[in-house]
């Protein structure tokens, strides 16, 4: 799956998992295509249906993120500002990011939801430049930054064909979502986490409640409504016994569930490349 992005950094990986998670899907034109950005929609649609290991998922985001960082450098250079781009492990974390297919991490993350990420630190060779611009350069910076950081997202989600990639994502998975073998092993998983011991839906409507529990107890760590620092709630979290509950809640609905969740994902996939390849 998806690495955890920076929420103040590169978000792409992010908002795609929230439009996939939503049902949306952007559907782009075909101009300024290249033969680069339509292989790279077919690696990342793969992705997206869980037909790729979660090493060519980590791979495909930190891409993304080195591609955009080395973008926004570009772009602040032509406003007469020097910009490092970030090493994109210092954006993303793939060292943490949800692996449904992993039985180890169900045991020691769950689902991904109370995992806090860790980032390689950021050089801090571009601190030290922050410090010899005057007020009036870094007011100028500031403003030029965030049009950059978006110019610099657009292309290189143009370069990685990642809307249309959402957009064939969401017809594909529509259609799999119909099938009546899918619709069938849907069933089936219901039983299996019922059985188990975990009601719901789906896994998505299992994850989906817990996110919500999760929100609330995190509300509950910080103690207000100012945001702490990762490693500084990681540290309270740890000493928290609502967290600890939740985090042990977390972990025995994932791993319950994991034989269940294995099935029909080996469904899904067989179903949906079949009609991914269909032909006409």
């Amino acid at each position: 799956m998806l690495g955890k992005h920076k929420t103040l950094a590169v978000t792409l990986g992010v908002i795609i998992a929230a439009m996939v998670a939503a049902g949306f899907a952007y559907f782009p034109s075909d101009d300024g295509r290249t033969p680069r950005a339509t292989a790279n929609t077919r690696r990342f649609v793969l992705i997206l249906a869980g037909a790729s290991g979660p090493s060519e998922s980590g791979t495909f985001d930190l891409e993304v993120a080195a591609r955009t960082e080395a973008l926004t450098s570009t772009c602040m250079k032509s406003h007469g500002f020097q910009y490092l781009p970030k090493d994109p492990h210092s954006v993303v974390d793939v060292e943490d990011a949800t692996d449904f297919s992993s039985l180890d991490y169900a045991r020691t993350h769950g689902f991904g939801i109370s995992v806090f990420p860790h980032f390689t630190p950021e050089a801090t060779e571009a601190k030290s430049y922050m410090k010899t611009l005057s007020a009036a350069s870094l007011k100028a910076y500031d403003a030029a930054l965030p049009g950059c950081v978006d110019s610099s997202q657009h292309t290189a989600e143009k370069e990685y064909g990642i809307p249309e990639a959402n957009s064939e994502w969401a017809r594909v998975d529509g259609e799999v979502q119909h099938d009546s073998r899918y619709r069938s092993a849907l069933q089936t998983w219901r039983s299996c986490a019922t059985a188990a011991g975990h009601p719901a839906q789906s896994r998505l409507a299992l994850i989906t409640d817990l996110r919500k529990e999760y929100t609330s107890v995190v509300a509950g760590v910080q103690g207000g409504n100012h945001m702490l620092p990762q490693d500084k709630l990681a540290a309270l979290a740890a000493q928290n016994p609502a967290w600890q509950k939740f985090h042990q809640t977390e972990l025995d609905a994932a791993v319950a569930t994991f034989p269940c969740s294995q099935a029909i994902d080996r469904t899904y996939v067989s179903i949906f490349l079949e009609r991914l390849n269909r032909k006409g």
